[in-house]
């Protein structure tokens, strides 16, 4: 009897290569399965960077914050089974399960609080190699690139130097929207939300104090009202009450205000994760309409 012997040829899969801007010292270079159904495995690899002042004099050391890679950074490679029409969908899929990595890797590795979900400006030179073989090559940096304006440079400089010699404080709110902002640019929408819902909740507070102090109702009758009739479910009916004939905002930034306030109100309540970006985007742009709106009645 003639036995043949067949030899199975592993199937080749698609390679993404990138890396991160900072450093994932804890893992070694093993190859994380990710059951995703398009047998997706990814790994970390180390490399140390050029030593700096704060460690030349140092050997064998780790810098455990090392926020922005100043020590080392970690090299990605990604394989899976799943095909991409184009690199921007590639770039995506990397970015997913890189963040969702790092997210498992903050909770086993509690002094990581300082690194922060990946937006595609932070992948370093990213490449696909697809299973025939072709293969592209992104060219990215940090941050991405930005042409500034010498006049808008002097003006910033001018506002901050101004604003240091008058002491001026950001308020709280502000403070909050800047956050929100910061949340909606990393792709973070549930943390945009609720930063946006809580600095519209401050101004209104605001809002409803002063008018009620105006209209001679006492400050603990205002605070009171605020507690017991709540800001969030009723913002239109506290304007109409306390603006009497002025005009309103438009019915659409209300509906929109309303609609985030609904949304943090079940991602605090009911334990909802997922927030789109348009569901965020639009939170923001109509809390600062709203918020613009009050500040003038206010001031």
């Amino acid at each position: 009897m003639i036995i043949h012997k067949t030899t199975i040829t592993p199937k080749k899969q698609t390679l993404i290569k990138t890396s991160l801007p900072y450093c994932l010292y804890k893992v070694d270079g093993r190859f994380f399965k990710i059951d995703d159904n398009f047998n997706t495995k990814i790994r970390f690899i180390k490399i140390e960077t050029k030593q700096n002042r704060r460690s030349e004099d140092s050997k064998n050391i780790e810098a455990i914050r090392d926020r922005w890679g100043i020590q080392a950074h970690s090299d990605v490679e990604i394989f899976t089974d799943k095909e991409f029409d184009s690199e921007e969908k590639a770039e995506k899929f990397a970015l997913k399960n890189i963040n969702n990595f790092v997210l498992r890797y903050r909770f086993y590795d509690k002094d990581s609080v300082h690194l922060v979900p990946l937006i595609k400006e932070d992948l370093f030179g990213f490449s696909l190699q697809r299973p025939d073989g072709k293969g592209s090559f992104m060219i990215s940096l940090g941050g991405g690139i930005t042409i500034y304006n010498p006049l808008v440079v002097y003006e910033i400089s001018n506002q901050i130097e101004t604003g240091l010699t008058i002491k001026k404080e950001i308020s709280f709110w502000e403070e909050l929207v800047l956050n929100a902002n910061q949340y909606l640019y990393q792709g973070d929408y549930r943390h945009s939300i609720l930063e946006s819902v809580i600095a519209l909740e401050l101004v209104i507070s605001k809002f409803i104090i002063q008018k009620c102090t105006t209209e001679g109702i006492k400050q603990e009758d205002a605070e009171n009202y605020i507690k017991d009739i709540g800001i969030t479910g009723s913002i239109k009916i506290t304007l109409k009450l306390l603006l009497g004939s002025t005009a309103l905002p438009d019915e659409e930034i209300l509906q929109k205000c309303k609609g985030g306030i609904e949304i943090r109100n079940k991602i605090v309540h009911k334990g909802r994760k997922e927030v789109s970006e348009k569901e965020a985007k639009d939170t923001l742009e109509n809390v600062k309409k709203l918020v613009n709106f009050l500040l003038p009645i206010i001031n």
